[in-house]
């Protein structure tokens, strides 16, 4: 007899077959040997059904039909995932098996991604979970082998990830339809998503309201023995702001009087401060310095590193939220790198070989590992350093090294000085040993002069310095994923800080992008250069859903804050899902009973909402187009700002022809070609999701979806 392994990937099924003596078939959707048949899911290869799956009326959009809450969550196959689905079927009624291993992802979606599995294929093996975040070598994969738990002591696992999978589906099937009903344009929210464009909405009215105020500052420059010493005046008696006066004649006054008089010394505090090294890349933080540094998005970042992973071979797995290994892979790491030391030398000039030990637990380090290890190279990549992928590559690389060279050291300097009973101050850095930071390029010195306490000079000369408060930051890609990352600065209560100061975020590293992307192609933010900004419309939502008390649960990161506690908890077996499941089916009732209670139609013409002088949330004006009737159902085409879509969306025809398409503004009569003829003539200047310029044809299939079609090459 044999026994079964479930994975979540591939590659995944690869290593266990490498480890427990190779295979053949992996082109059948598993791979096979004399004791073992191992096979993959490709994700999530089951989704939930739609509200039409359970009952066509939820087909078109209704009030009256709402809420939807089935009593009883069922699935369907992913279309593109069904092959491999069927597969996994077929084995599991396989005679010549005796056991089962579940060896899919360390967490809970990789839990409930197996269950699902195995619920549809109904699996009566007697089953195992095979556990484990460290890379898979061989010897990793022989040792959790022989530590396998019975698959029932993971049911906590699976019970929290249906409940996050049965919220999400309650909170998106039925807030999208009452937004969209009630604010007469198509509208999409989401539990995690509308609290992220919760926070972009708020940033763009702090920004919009925001009155800039004239303040001063007085920088002196202090003559000793040794040298000059720039210097600003300070209040010692304020707690903030203790640099700068609302006047200016106050210091225009001030520095008349100063100028020339004696100053002392009062203060000299040296310090000796230490920097480590930040241990290695999690997705997210990769995705923020992809930002930063190359103005890369969100999304571009981890298609770069799943490139590295999938075609290269080059970088480990990307969809981490761990910045540690675990202890079982020191063996890889050493090997890793010696391996870049010879491949890279100008690199390890600060090489500290003390830290390739286990003790290191800057990087090796159980407590901390999550589903996956944290991103490591594991050869060289030989493309062009200044590619995108040798970008992200060196990236990961360099950060990898800097865990293995010397911390970084230097001498911190505040310093005091006293001048006619006024006080100012300066700090000085003097690096003492710069480490790992020759790797990152960033750091430089302040020095002061040799100074002694209560050693005097003079005050030979002040500037009074004009300044302006500056608004808030716009938020970048970079600082949204490092808010939803850190989001404790973002609640007021300390018991939610505390939940934020843990692994708990606003969506996961796997997550985080796909929800900047989804609020973008919903138009609920745009993108200006770096920036991220909430647009008209996505205020429109997050002031609309503020306006109900229930709803507005939804925009609140300390409710979300409150969920995801709940299903940690439920995750690590502290509570079940009965009560977490009621909360949410409470919730989506009095949601809906609040939007049904609004009379007519709620855009800005029957409540507008005004913050700091400016009006958000114009209602959306669609008029007839002359296009002629839809393709699919014979109704009315109506023109849209940004698109021309079916008169019948709300009851479920989903034909749209975007006035942009790959970042191409199509002109009517192209649109009209497309209509008419269902294929326009070549069309240049479309853009790729890389930047890169084509040519195409736009062609109109017969379920009225708009596609490309290329020039023979």
């Amino acid at each position: 007899m044999k026994t079964l392994i479930l994975t979540e990937k591939p590659s995944v099924a690869r290593d266990f077959a490498l480890a427990l003596g190779g295979g053949s078939g992996g082109q059948d959707g598993f791979i096979e040997n004399e004791n073992y048949v191992i096979t993959w899911a490709i994700g999530h290869l089951l989704a939930p059904f739609d509200p039409e799956d359970y009952d066509p009326k939820y087909k078109k959009w209704s009030l009256a039909t709402l809420p939807i809450i089935p009593a009883d969550f069922k699935f369907k196959a992913q279309p593109k995932t069904k092959k491999q689905l069927d597969v996994i079927k077929r084995i599991l009624k396989r005679t010549d098996l005796d056991r089962l291993i579940v060896a899919t992802d360390a967490g809970r979606e990789g839990e409930l991604i197996a269950r699902l599995i195995l619920n549809e294929g109904k699996s009566k093996l007697k089953s195992f979970r095979f556990w484990t975040s460290a890379a898979l070598t061989k010897d990793v994969i022989h040792l959790e082998m022989k530590n396998l738990k019975p698959l029932h002591e993971y049911d906590r696992l699976f019970i929290a990830g249906r409940a996050r999978q049965k919220a999400d589906w309650l909170v998106g099937m039925n807030l999208s339809r009452l937004a969209t009903l009630k604010l007469n344009d198509l509208f999409s929210v989401g539990r995690v998503q509308t609290a992220v464009l919760s926070m972009l909405v708020e940033r763009r009215k702090a920004i919009d309201a925001f009155i800039p105020v004239d303040y001063f500052e007085f920088k002196a420059k202090f003559k000793f023995k040794h040298g000059d010493v720039n210097a600003y005046w300070f209040d010692p008696k304020k707690k903030e702001d203790t640099k700068r006066k609302d006047k200016r004649e106050e210091f225009d006054e001030l520095q008349k009087r100063l100028l020339n008089k004696e100053a002392i010394v009062k203060l000299l505090n040296q310090t000796e401060k230490t920097s480590y090294p930040q241990g290695l890349y999690s997705l997210t933080e990769l995705q923020r310095q992809g930002n930063i540094l190359y103005g890369f998005s969100a999304t571009k970042t981890l298609e770069i590193a799943q490139t590295l992973y999938e075609k290269y071979k080059c970088l480990s797995y990307p969809r981490t939220d761990s910045k540690v290994m675990a202890a079982s892979s020191f063996d890889l790491v050493k090997g890793l790198v010696y391996k870049f030391k010879d491949l890279y030398p100008e690199h390890f000039e600060k090489f500290a070989a003390f830290k390739v030990s286990v003790k290191n637990k800057t990087v090796f380090d159980d407590s901390r590992l999550t589903d996956h290890h944290g991103l490591i190279p594991l050869k060289d990549f030989n493309g062009d350093e200044n590619s995108p992928e040798g970008k992200i590559f060196h990236l990961v690389l360099r950060r990898f090294i800097t865990n293995f060279l010397e911390n970084h050291r230097y001498l911190e300097t505040d310093l005091m000085i006293e001048c006619e009973k006024n006080n100012f101050m300066a700090r000085g850095k003097k690096i003492i040993e710069l480490g790992f930071k020759v790797l990152e390029g960033r750091e430089s010195e302040e020095l002061l002069p040799e100074l002694t306490l209560n050693e005097s000079g003079t005050l030979k000369s002040g500037e009074v310095e004009s300044k302006k408060t500056k608004p808030p930051f716009e938020y970048t890609e970079a600082s949204l994923l490092y808010d939803m990352t850190n989001p404790a600065k973002l609640v007021s209560e300390a018991d939610l800080k505390k939940i934020f100061r843990t692994e708990i975020g606003l969506g996961t590293q796997a997550t985080r992008a796909q929800i900047i992307e989804t609020l973008l192609k919903r138009n609920y933010i745009n993108r200006s250069g770096k920036n991220l900004n909430a647009t008209d419309k996505g205020i429109l939502l997050v002031d609309r859903l503020n306006d109900m008390p229930r709803t507005k649960e939804l925009t609140s990161v300390s409710q979300t804050a409150k969920l995801e506690q709940s299903l940690q908890s439920m995750a690590e077996g502290e509570n079940d899902d009965v009560e977490f499941l009621e909360n949410i089916n409470d919730f989506i009732n009095t949601a809906t009973n609040e939007w049904k209670a609004i009379v007519g139609i709620v855009g800005d013409n029957s409540k507008p909402n005004s913050y700091g002088g400016k009006v958000y949330g114009p209602k959306v004006q669609a008029q007839v187009s002359n296009l002629g009737p839809c393709p699919v159902c014979s109704a009315e085409i109506k023109d849209f700002p940004k698109s021309y879509s079916c008169s019948r969306w709300k009851e479920g025809c989903g034909f749209t022809i975007w006035k942009e398409v790959a970042k191409k503004k199509l002109s009517e009569s192209q649109v009209k070609k497309l209509m008419k003829d269902k294929k326009t003539d070549l069309i240049k200047g479309f853009k790729s999701k890389a930047g890169k310029p084509f040519e195409a044809y736009l062609t109109m299939n017969k379920d009225g979806k708009v596609e490309f079609e290329f020039l023979p090459r």
